[in-house]
């Protein structure tokens, strides 16, 4: 049963492509492919020497027919879309690109200009210079494993600049800024340059002593130059890019974890390969797994208490379902469980949830696809797929209404065609007063 639904699942996304040409969606399918479902074929049962968990065979059960729900909608969903796009060709209609050197310079210069008072108002804070300095530090490969957790979970967990203003902009504003402000560099083969700049825009604002935005701002600015030559853009070079991208991240976790756990390296009690594979693939599935161990044998499912929004509005204690998994199942002060976007459905409403949000999450993939073929500035259609299909990779490690809100999948695209209009409507007047100059 499981062969046959991830061979459907991927068979009906395929079949409903209408090129090659890669769109936001792809990088969620191909991530979750990779990520998820080798653990769900080869260890189901989700033990793993990292963390040293039991988990009951009941819920390893649960989980894989989750895993099979999400697996199915996503399939009909895919189906319905390739239907019914082949039915209504405006679905599938792309609007013509307006490609102008002056608008993308323009829109780059108020994007640097964002950016660099930003920065300055940031750096009155001497909570945010101090931030800044351990960031160096990280990256200089100065901290001990003791040290990069307690500064990480402690030091900076309550402070309303780090965690209020840069936690929220990190994966929504200083994307797309920093997308507009290297596309022209990129787009005039200014390599060198772009990587530096970026380097520098990246130490400055979006860095952080977690790892993870690393990894999504490189991508950012790879997919970004990869819009230059369409041919990069091919499903299949996507495929075979991810692929590579996988071992890179293995090597530089690696590296990280060298680094984190030196004296543990040097004495031999710690292997940094075998706890990136372990990080990577073991503790992915292992998370699903944990969801269906707790809820609702151990906990309650969270209801509307468990959808911080909805809670905050219908005036009822907040729910953590992330904290209460890793705080029942590992102990006080071990972090959070983030797992795979249909989780959080689980989590509040049980398996009527997990319907619910699989369903959600297959339309909202289809959906960006749509919202994404209709920007017309090439900069912003460029800044789109690169930012929007980045951010959708979160599904795999965010609750869907997590990933809609504090992860930017529903405030990027507003934005972007936000300014899609606005650019176009100024390109428009440009273009009738050149008009009626070149006749008066």
């Amino acid at each position: 049963m499981k062969l046959i639904l991830i061979s459907l699942y991927i068979r009906s996304w395929l079949k409903s492509r209408h090129s090659r040409l890669v769109e936001p969606s792809d990088f969620f399918v191909l991530s979750f492919l990779l990520i998820y479902v080798p653990g769900f074929i080869f260890n189901p049962s989700g033990q793993t020497t990292l963390n040293g968990l039991h988990l009951p065979s009941e819920a390893a059960t649960r989980a894989e027919i989750g895993m099979l729900i999400m697996l199915a909608a996503g399939s009909t969903v895919f189906i319905l879309r390739r239907y019914a796009e082949r039915r209504f060709d405006s679905l599938t209609r792309q609007v013509q690109e307006i490609s102008t050197k002056r608008s993308a310079l323009v829109i780059a210069g108020i994007a640097a200009l964002c950016l660099a008072v930003m920065f300055s108002l940031l750096m009155i804070s001497p909570e945010f210079r101090k931030f800044k300095l351990d960031i160096l530090r990280f990256f200089s490969f100065q901290f001990e494993g003791s040290d990069y957790r307690r500064l990480r979970n402690e030091s900076y967990s309550d402070g309303w600049i780090i965690e209020g203003i840069l936690a929220r902009a990190r994966f929504t504003v200083l994307p797309i800024l920093f997308c507009l402000v290297l596309y022209p560099l990129l787009e005039k083969k200014r390599l060198i340059f772009a990587a530096g700049l970026a380097a520098l825009i990246f130490v400055a604002l979006p860095a952080s002593l977690s790892k993870l935005p690393i990894f999504f701002f490189i991508g950012y600015a790879v997919i970004l130059g990869a819009c230059r030559y369409p041919r990069f853009l091919d499903i299949r070079l996507l495929a075979a890019m991810l692929v590579i991208a996988t071992v890179i991240i293995v090597t530089m976790l690696v590296v990280l974890y060298t680094a984190q756990y030196q004296s543990a390296v040097i004495n031999g009690t710690v292997l940094p390969l075998n706890l990136a594979i372990e990080r990577i693939w073991g503790e992915t599935y292992s998370v699903i797994v944990r969801y269906f161990t707790v809820y609702p044998e151990m906990l309650s499912h969270t209801g509307f208490s468990g959808i911080n929004l909805l809670a905050k509005f219908f005036g009822l204690p907040a729910r953590l379902p992330d904290i209460e998994v890793a705080k029942v199942l590992l102990g006080n002060d071990s972090g959070s469980n983030p797992g795979v976007y249909f989780l959080g459905g689980y989590a509040a409403f049980g398996m009527p949830g997990l319907v619910a949000y699989a369903l959600l999450g297959s339309l909202l993939l289809w959906s960006l696809d749509f919202l994404g073929r209709k920007i017309r500035v090439a900069s912003l259609r460029a800044t789109y797929l690169a930012v929007v299909g980045m951010n959708l990779v979160f599904l795999n490690q965010i609750a869907l209404h997590t990933a809609l809100v504090t992860y930017g999948i529903a405030l990027v695209p507003i934005i972007l065609l936000c300014l899609d209009v606005l650019v176009r409507r100024i390109v428009r007047e440009e273009n009738c007063q050149a008009h009626r100059s070149a006749y008066s």
